[in-house]
């Protein structure tokens, strides 16, 4: 799509579409950006849709995963339909759509809305006919997170009635490898569990429609998947019976403006409980790295987990662009050090390094599965190195290194309107920008000259009410 000389709004306020917004100035240096369309959000350049009625625009580019359809149904009452235009992030590229194209998706999706009748039938069904309700589910979109598949974990070793519902082919393969009961998400069986579920259980929030249809005497149960550095918008489409999170001080200044829900607990999360226990059972090995897990037992290790960036892969697809490190020097420290250096990333990220990790061509450094799950290697990680990643609240509770690699801090704290937490003070290790600066402090980290031990032990009674691996066992605890 050309937009080049066009007049556009983008909605909503959010700080993904701030990137979208950066974005679009790189590639269409003579686009005119109006401003931002945003129904609860004020501000110099944010307008709400039912006051740009008389002003002369071409597009509203929408951008919004989770909310399209709504956005999409208020906006098309007041402004021609030719006029909104869909945006979709796909493998970190834009994708446009116009009206006709947003017509014909929603004509192929047609089979969702006879599941959704399925549903509300099933749902019928047990409530007419007081059915007993005793299962516990797993709602899992997308992948299954390290929250939902800790709990999980722990259902089915207390013996409780549970199943998993994802659409991830790939763990559900893995799951049905071990006889553990599993469903895919998009299957009407999925629907009828989701109809006899006693409680239903997530730690995202990319499938709220179906939580809509669900019977009042069913219970939701919002886990998350981290305590939120950057800026979240609120979740408007659901109201959760629960939601859980990892202090009193979480919860009161940052995720009750995000998940709305009628009773809150401080439980901690589930899948710190791998940091914490003594040994990994089977169970607790599912979607690891095998060989990544067993270099961090045996050796030195530092993993680095940066966080992804919308908008620097979609304009560039260049790995150069990505992450600033030379591999080849930083190998060669790795190994002069004797360490190995396990690299996590997103896997839109990872699609760019796929060469160098299929040629093994260092020594020293490996690149994680994207799809596994790292916190079990976690624990034995000597150095975490991140930059605005949750990952580093959680690494608190084993009071080893963190360094922060933030190299684009000044534009990504732009980007992101500035974070939840003062960035400075709940951040505690040494923030750099350069690799020569970053081997500077992993060679010290390593000779434990660490200056932020006591640092990490206040920001970690701040963040987390409970520093053991009994997480799961207390939000059972709730649930009964």
């Amino acid at each position: 799509m050309n937009l080049s000389h066009k007049k556009i709004f983008i909605a909503p306020h959010t700080p993904r579409t701030t990137m979208f917004k950066n974005d679009l100035l790189k590639n269409y240096p003579d686009i005119d950006i109006i401003g931002f369309i945003d129904k609860s959000k004020n501000g110099n350049d944010i307008f709400k849709v039912d006051t740009i009625k008389s002003l002369e625009f071409d597009y509203i580019l929408i951008l919004s995963q989770n909310h399209f359809n709504s956005i999409y149904q208020d906006y098309s009452k007041i402004i021609r339909k030719t006029k909104l235009i869909k945006v979709l992030l796909k493998n970190d590229i834009y994708f446009f759509q116009n009206s006709r194209q947003i017509w014909l998706e929603k004509f192929k999706n047609t089979p969702n809305f006879f599941k959704e009748i399925f549903l509300k039938f099933f749902v019928y069904l047990f409530d007419t006919f007081s059915i007993p309700r005793t299962k516990i589910l797993f709602l899992s979109k997308s992948f299954i997170g390290t929250n939902n598949k800790m709990l999980y974990v722990t259902s089915l070793e207390k013996g409780l009635n549970c199943i998993m519902l994802s659409d991830n082919n790939i763990q559900l393969k893995e799951l049905n490898s071990h006889n553990i009961p599993c469903i895919n998400f998009n299957s009407l069986r999925a629907y009828y569990h989701l109809a006899s579920a006693k409680i239903v259980i997530q730690d995202q929030g990319n499938s709220n429609s179906l939580l809509k249809f669900l019977s009042p005497n069913q219970k939701t149960l919002q886990l998350w998947h981290g305590v939120p550095l950057k800026r979240m918008n609120r979740l408007t489409d659901v109201t959760y019976d629960y939601f859980t999170s990892t202090s009193k001080y979480v919860n009161e200044t940052s995720l009750n403006t995000v998940i709305p829900s009628k009773q809150q607990f401080e439980t901690g999360y589930p899948r710190n409980d791998l940091l914490l226990k003594k040994n990994h059972t089977q169970l607790d090995l599912l979607f690891y790295d095998k060989e990544c897990y067993e270099i961090a037992k045996e050796n030195k290790t530092i993993v680095y987990m940066p966080t992804h960036r919308e908008s620097a892969s979609s304009v560039n697809n260049k790995s150069n662009d990505l992450i600033p490190l030379d591999f080849a020097k930083l190998n060669q420290k790795m190994t002069m050090l004797n360490t190995y250096f396990i690299i996590k990333l997103h896997p839109f990220v990872m699609q760019f390094y796929e060469d160098i990790k299929n040629s093994k061509a260092y020594s020293n450094i490996f690149f994680h599965s994207i799809q596994g799950d790292i916190y079990p290697l976690l624990k034995y990680t000597d150095i975490l190195i991140t930059d605005y990643s949750s990952v580093y609240f959680d690494f608190l509770l084993l009071n080893k290194p963190i360094i922060f690699f933030n190299y684009d801090y000044e534009e990504y704290s732009s980007n992101m309107n500035g974070f939840v937490y003062d960035y400075k003070k709940n951040a505690p290790g040494m923030k750099v920008k350069t690799q020569a600066l970053l081997e500077n402090e992993i060679e010290k980290s390593l000779a434990d000259k660490d200056a932020f031990k006591k640092d990490r032990k206040e920001i970690l009674s701040k963040f987390f009410t409970y520093h053991d691996e009994f997480s799961s066992h207390r939000v059972l605890k709730v649930l009964q």
